[in-house]
């Protein structure tokens, strides 16, 4: 049900790490003049100069991840759940740790095979993560408890799928720019699937006070 505690608390987490998120990225565009932001992706930025915040922001977006699993599939009517897009999701926040943590390995015996982990790693947050906003975009729009305003969120997740894409499959762009691009669009629609929690549980909550008075 939608009187979850989970539900109550997840959207709320979820918007405090995204603005977090966003705000010490972005800042690390510009602490990090060493770098170039178009061609270098995010993950380098976890390692040097100020990596400590932008791990820390890794870590906060895991624990919102796996709070956010949990509450879209309490959210959302029992017909219309999708286990594996709220798995989807928790599995983005098991690995994303693993993520930051493999950056810290430069320069030591174990950087190669650091390497490997962080590639495939990342591969698979930025895929789990794209198919699972997918999929829940898409139930949501059939889903009476979810479906108002939920337009965006389908074209949020299609447009995020195909920048991931269009960057595996044509060669020659700059990494930096179209991961981050990704990153943008994820950002942008886990906020919404946060303010989508936010404003269902009220019209839930208020269906149940009209119920309880009719009873």
């Amino acid at each position: 049900m939608n009187n979850s505690p989970v539900v109550r608390f997840a959207p709320h987490l979820m918007l405090i790490a995204v603005i977090a998120f966003t705000a010490v990225c972005t800042a690390a565009q510009f602490w990090r003049t060493d770098l170039n932001w178009i061609k270098i992706p995010l993950s380098t930025y976890l390692a040097g100069p100020g990596g400590v915040y932008v791990r820390a922001v890794y870590y906060l977006m895991a624990i919102a991840l796996l709070a956010f699993a949990l509450a879209t599939y309490i959210a959302t009517t029992p017909a219309r759940r999708t286990a594996l897009g709220s798995l989807l999701f928790a599995a983005a926040g098991l690995i994303l740790p693993v993520v930051a943590i493999t950056e810290l390995f430069h320069g030591t015996p174990y950087y190669g095979l650091a390497h490997v982990t962080h590639k495939v790693t990342s591969l698979a947050t930025f895929l789990w993560l794209s198919f699972g906003m997918l999929l829940v975009s898409s139930r949501w729009r059939r889903d009476p408890r979810m479906q108002q305003g939920s337009l965006p969120g389908v074209v949020l997740a299609w447009a995020a799928t195909f920048v991931l894409w269009f960057q595996v499959l044509v060669s020659g762009l700059p990494n930096g720019l179209m991961e981050k691009l990704a990153i943008v669009l994820i950002l942008l629609w886990l906020a919404w699937a946060a303010r989508q929690l936010l404003t269902a549980h009220p019209k839930q909550q208020r269906t149940l006070g009209r119920l309880g008075r009719l009873g």
